[in-house]
């Protein structure tokens, strides 16, 4: 259930195509949906799964497997855990759902804080992907390169030959 396509390029081009309204419900509705059945794998197979190969003592044992895992936490807290965690650029949002379904929060709980860290992020790029097609050829192909060229930057960084100062 690990995503094989960026978000980011669909919810541009859902935009351009659906506009921001429709745009951002289908993609809220995709997103949830495909947290939704994560969530539930996480819930029905996925504690037995980590409990025979010993896994959940070991993450029990951690600082914060520990208070996921705790029978006390509240619904609350386990909420706020789930929305912050879907707040953080790079973390893998499929993960985060197998993840949250092995914890105690309620599955209403669990979407409703889903949601509310989604929807900024999704009407954002929506409307970008919308505004997008407003644009000429020209700025349109300066756009897409301006955002190549910032997304190749974090690969550049990583295999940029280091020199030490001493060279």
């Amino acid at each position: 259930m690990f995503g094989v396509v960026p978000s980011s390029p669909v919810l541009l081009a859902a935009g351009a195509t659906q506009g921001i309204v429709l745009g951002s419900i289908y993609v809220l509705i995709g997103a949830l949906l495909g947290a939704l059945t994560a969530f539930l794998i996480g819930r029905y197979l996925g504690r037995d799964f980590v409990e025979r190969r010993g896994w959940m003592d070991a993450l029990a044992k951690t600082k914060f497997g520990g208070w996921l895992l705790d029978e006390k936490t509240s619904q609350r807290r386990l909420m706020l855990a789930v929305f912050y965690c879907r707040l953080i650029p790079g973390i893998n949002l499929d993960a985060l759902s197998y993840v949250a379904g092995v914890t105690r929060i309620a599955t209403w709980r669990f979407l409703l804080a889903t949601f509310g860290a989604l929807l900024p992020y999704t009407v954002l790029l929506v409307a970008i992907g919308h505004q997008l097609v407003k644009l000429g050829p020209t700025e349109l192909v300066i756009v897409l390169l301006g955002i190549l060229l910032v997304s190749a930057i974090p690969v550049l960084w990583r295999y940029w030959p280091v020199r030490s100062a001493g060279s």
